[in-house]
């Protein structure tokens, strides 16, 4: 008896507990909602209450509908006006001209990122031309980040052994292959600050070389370094090959596009392979590099809002005072897609970086962002889209015929940081003649 009467008041006692639990969050986060619309820094700037209120919903877009919210902050944008709050902590801004403003050097104003957040470069076309005849489907952008994620891994961690080159894979190692370069990075990063490395002068990675400055020893920790190859590795493999891919598609789908390419290409690489054109060789081909912008500016490097802080002194954008250690964010998505800037934004149209270019044209074509924190791999980026566009496209170059490949494969369709297409893509497939 006495036991049933205590399991009948732990009973209560447990929905007494769980219900008061409920009414405790309900009220704290009731006020929590009323202190973000009405009396939050921010409560004053533009922008939907639910994105103001709670982050559930930048997270329904960018999660659950799988990386969506750059395109439902753009109908935002045209709702709100140019200034929107996207989120309880965070603004957007969409204007060209605030753009320096915000991503400044250090000499104009401190800044920080939010944590939210080449001579001797080849390309052996060997592994294409195995292929020649085969009737084999070849994945070029497979191809393509194989490449791109080589010669990162030789610069940063000096990964020259045959066996790590995903060129040398079959069919170019899996899509996903990339990341084996991030999982590898600490060994990596742990032979270089071995002591055999650092006293071995013909080691010339980029990760040898910290290991042997004079840095604090608190910066060039394991673990440090091994995030920072990881950063690098990461943003030096999948960007440099998404653009590759987005221009090769052009290209052999736009046949004006190839001819003058190739003709263009004729001289320059007449000697190729006895004679590598260094990167400035190929910097001076006005048609080349048209085609490279063309694709920077369609595929638009890193397309996320990339939110930069003034920890010190407040911002000023128009009538607004944005307080000193709020985030603020711009994309390059909105950059690169401004139809008055940009006339038919969604075309891939490389003549128009030729003859007489509007100066805002250079000022919007943002890829690498600016400013102290702009991409320090955007030179060796260049590099290798040069090179491998040159090695594909030249009058002798590998005959390349699109298989069941449409602009949907490449043109982006979500933001998840980096630019993808669609999800179902089957990726930039080829035959090979």
């Amino acid at each position: 008896m006495a036991g049933q009467i205590f399991q009948h008041f732990s009973q209560i006692d447990l929905v007494s507990l769980i219900g008061t639990s409920l009414l405790a969050w309900g009220v704290y986060f009731a006020g929590l909602v009323i202190y973000r619309l009405y009396f939050h820094p921010l409560a004053g700037f533009p922008g939907p209450k639910l994105a103001a209120a709670t982050g559930w919903y930048e997270f329904y877009f960018q999660c659950w509908l799988e990386g969506q919210y750059i395109f439902e902050t753009e109908k935002m944008v045209k709702k709100y006006g140019p200034i929107i709050r996207v989120n309880p902590e965070e603004l957007f801004i969409h204007d060209p001209e605030f753009y320096n403003e915000l991503y400044v050097t250090e000499s104009t104003r401190r800044t920080n990122h939010y944590d939210n957040f080449a001579q001797g470069i080849g390309f052996d076309e060997t592994r294409l031309r195995q292929y020649s005849g085969t009737d084999k489907i070849v994945r070029l952008d497979h191809a393509f980040t194989a490449y791109t994620g080589d010669i990162i891994g030789r610069m940063c961690l000096d990964t020259d052994d045959p066996s790590d080159k995903f060129l040398n894979k079959e069919d170019f190692s899996a899509d996903w292959f990339w990341v084996m370069h991030m999982i590898k990075a600490r060994s990596n990063i742990r032979k270089a600050l071995g002591s055999d490395s650092m006293n071995d002068e013909h080691v010339e990675s980029l990760f040898h070389h910290v290991a042997n400055s004079d840095m604090p020893a608190s910066e060039k920790s394991e673990e440090r370094l091994t995030k920072e190859a990881q950063l690098l590795l990461g943003g030096g493999t999948v960007t440099s090959a998404r653009v590759i891919s987005c221009a090769t598609f052009y290209i052999l789908t736009l046949p004006d596009v190839a001819k003058r390419l190739s003709e263009e290409l004729r001289q320059p690489m007449a000697q190729w392979p006895s004679h590598v054109p260094s990167w400035a060789d190929l910097e001076r081909l006005p048609f080349l590099q048209a085609v490279i912008k063309e694709a920077l500016r369609v595929d638009f490097g890193v397309m996320t809002r990339l939110p930069r802080i003034s920890p010190d002194v407040p911002l000023q954008y128009k009538q607004y005072t944005i307080p000193a250690g709020v985030p603020v964010g711009m994309s390059s998505y909105f950059m690169h897609t401004d139809p008055e800037i940009f006339p038919k934004p969604f075309d891939f149209i490389p003549e128009r970086w030729l003859g007489s270019v509007n100066p805002l044209m250079n000022r919007n074509f943002v890829p690498f962002t600016r400013g102290s924190r702009t991409c320090l791999g955007s030179n060796l980026a260049l590099a290798e889209i040069s090179l491998v566009l040159a090695v594909l496209f030249r009058p002798n170059g590998p005959k390349l015929e699109l298989f069941e490949t449409d602009e949907s494969d490449v043109r982006v369709a979500h933001d998840f940081g980096v630019p993808l297409p669609k999800l179902d893509t089957k990726g930039v497939r080829a035959l090979i003649h």
